[in-house]
């Protein structure tokens, strides 16, 4: 929900709590100030018919004054009412429905005989008021409605409108534009500073991409070429004839170590830019052909290995993403299948328009399955293994929305690529 919308939803929430509490207040106030008034009429025709009866002794010709009725009777000495006060209802034939009134009940002397008098006083305008004061809190508090919509709109239209510029271009930035953020200067001081403060941290997050990615330019050119010559010449020595055992030993490690280092140092490169976004979908990549083409490839190794693969499903698929990084995404995955794998086990390949699947036979692994995508993580120890191809596997993922996820059930391990999420 939006700041504005939810900024206008506190408004009307306290409008309507004061409209309420205002509108009780002011309901019992304007009651109790009416019915003061009528009360004071109901008594002040009660002092006058006292008064008269002891000016002129007798009863006045009273059929109407100040209150609308005033009723006599001769009052029974055994029940009197000296004076009483209270609300009734008089049903009117004329508006056929219940009136209400306000009713005061006395006695007066004439002569030493009581006399009841009651007096009737109607309420059908406080009743009338009520409703219009009603009405009218109602239709201010509509009004106040449409102001806020109003005013909400207009703020957000006008006064917001370069805070959704800014995010706008925010939103569509990326690093490998090989440009900082440009943002429009604002009116609105609170917008302008979030503008500085944006572009001063982009200007900064841009210039230590560039670093990094002139370091990672550096690495791969300045480390490839001395890891090559040292490669060369140990793999010179190894053919010397004069080696003894223990020393053919030595150099063999020291050529598979350089090898190993060369292979990860590859591999940090590649995530680097993956992680930098350097490489763009090149349009559908057919990658039942790819899959094909590495499958292929690592035939030797699978011979070797003596491992069965069964192709379980092999249909068309295209998907959007870099040829590369598909080739290397399907490398490691096949990589994995063949290392973690035993002698004589089996690699099953599903490939549907829906997912990619390769499974294989192997130890439990040792680790947690949400920590294999991370790097320098195996599911167990396995010679030559750099522990970052299910890293890259993750990355290129990520790059182009699919989704991975690992499985182990009954002494199989199941690496799929969801291609719909």
């Amino acid at each position: 929900m939006r700041v504005l919308t939810k900024t206008s939803l506190y408004y009307l929430l306290v409008s309507l709590v004061v409209f309420a509490v205002g509108g009780t207040v002011f309901y019992l106030s304007l009651r109790e100030e009416i019915y003061d008034e009528v009360d004071d009429q109901l008594f002040t025709d009660k002092e006058n018919i006292i008064a008269y009866i002891q000016q002129h002794d007798r009863l006045p010709n009273v059929t109407s004054g100040i209150s609308e009725a005033i009723l006599v009777r001769d009052a029974d000495p055994a029940d009197l009412v000296m004076e009483h006060l209270k609300d009734t209802l008089i049903y009117s034939n004329y508006d056929e429905e219940y009136i209400p009134f306000r009713q005061l009940t006395f006695t007066a002397y004439r002569q030493g005989k009581p006399y009841e008098y009651t007096i009737l006083k109607s309420l059908m305008d406080f009743d009338d008021l009520t409703e219009s004061t009603v009405l009218a809190m109602v239709w201010i508090f509509m009004l106040l409605l449409v102001g806020l919509v109003f005013v909400n709109y207009y703020t957000n239209k006008y006064t917001w409108r370069h805070f959704y510029d800014t995010l706008s271009r925010l939103k569509r930035y990326r690093l490998s534009q090989h440009q900082p953020l440009a943002l429009k200067p604002s009116s609105t001081t609170e917008f302008e500073e979030l503008n500085q403060v944006l572009q001063s941290m982009t200007e900064k997050i841009h210039g230590d991409f560039l670093n990094l990615k002139e370091f990672t330019e550096n690495v791969s050119h300045e480390i490839q070429t001395p890891l090559a010559i040292v490669s060369s010449k140990v793999e010179l020595f190894m053919q010397s004839e004069n080696l003894n055992e223990e020393q053919a030993l030595l150099l063999s490690d020291m050529y598979g170590a350089l090898n190993r280092l060369a292979r990860l140092n590859k591999s940090l490169i590649l995530l680097t830019r993956i992680e930098n976004r350097e490489f763009a979908a090149e349009g559908q990549v057919p990658l039942h052909q790819l899959l094909q083409e590495q499958l292929a490839h690592l035939q030797e190794v699978i011979s070797m290995r003596s491992l069965n693969v069964q192709t379980v499903e092999m249909q068309e698929v295209y998907v959007q993403m870099n040829s590369g990084l598909a080739d290397v995404l399907l490398q490691n995955l096949l990589s994995n299948a063949i290392k973690h794998n035993h002698p004589g086990g089996s690699i099953k390949v599903l490939l549907s328009p829906q997912k990619l699947c390769i499974s294989n036979t192997g130890a439990a692994p040792q680790d947690q399955p949400e920590l294999l995508f991370s790097r320098f993580r195996t599911g167990h120890e396995s010679v030559g293994s750099l522990g970052i191809g299910l890293a890259l596997v993750k990355k290129i993922c990520n790059l182009y929305g699919l989704l991975p996820k690992y499985n182990y059930n009954n002494g199989e391990h199941s690496l799929c690529i969801y291609f719909t999420g």
